[in-house]
């Protein structure tokens, strides 16, 4: 599956809500990684992750715009900036990532592809932090199956470090639409235990023009850790 965008009407909006801290709540979806990596190709993406209110707590969002280039079509690499506000609070600047992604074996030649993208994760004290995930991908004519394994360590403080999965599977309807199902969760850390599970929606432009491909989801829980509903929208374009 294709995830393209750009959106820097978008961004330039969302740095003019950063001032006050207002931190969002651990334990949410976050993207299944793929290993589509095209050379001299520049991709731009937007993505918002929403957690409505709930049991006490205010509504919770997250803003992770990406900007990625192909230096091969093998490897890529990428700069993500993570913003977080609670409803009725500003938007906060919380992390800057520097990534890589390389394919060791592409899904295009064999049944199943494999490889990593990894961060470097600076917050707002400049305080380092690393995010790794071990991609596996089957790209199949109308079948498309992704698993992540992600280790990571919070930004200053590498003593424990935190494991997670995702697990992503699509169905091409047609050339520009397809239904997923995907799923994600902890293994270990202060989040350990939460897991969710949700449809997927994609459709994909048509050739040229400015239009993004779009992604969106919804997901329920399936511990009691969990939020009770979370949505994800992304807006992907390709140059």
């Amino acid at each position: 599956m294709t995830r393209r965008s750009n959106l820097s009407a978008a961004m330039a909006s969302v740095l003019l809500l950063c001032a006050s801290p207002a931190l969002a709540g651990e334990g949410r979806v976050d993207q299944a990684e793929g290993l589509e990596i095209e050379a001299d190709a520049l991709e731009i993406e937007f993505q918002t992750i929403f957690v409505p209110a709930g049991n006490g707590a205010k509504g919770e969002w997250k803003f992770a715009p990406t900007i990625e280039y192909g230096l091969s079509d093998a490897l890529s690499v990428g700069l993500e900036f993570e913003f977080e506000k609670e409803s009725g609070e500003p938007a906060l600047l919380t992390e800057i990532g520097v990534q890589a992604k390389l394919a060791l074996i592409s899904p295009e030649d064999a049944p199943v592809g494999l490889g990593f993208q990894s961060s470097l994760i600076f917050d707002r004290s400049a305080d380092v932090g690393f995010e790794t995930y071990i991609i596996a991908e089957h790209d199949g004519e109308k079948i498309d199956v992704i698993g992540n394994l992600v280790i990571s360590a919070e930004p200053g403080d590498w003593s424990e470090l935190s494991a997670s999965y995702v697990g992503r599977l699509d169905h091409a309807i047609d050339d520009r639409y397809a239904l997923g199902l995907e799923s994600g969760g902890e293994l270990s850390g202060e989040t350990k235990g939460r897991h969710w599970l949700g449809p997927v929606f994609s459709m994909s432009p048509k050739e040229g023009g400015l239009v993004p491909a779009v992604e969106f989801s919804i997901f329920a829980p399936l511990t009691g850790k969990t939020p009770d509903v979370q949505m994800r929208l992304e807006l992907d374009w390709e140059f």
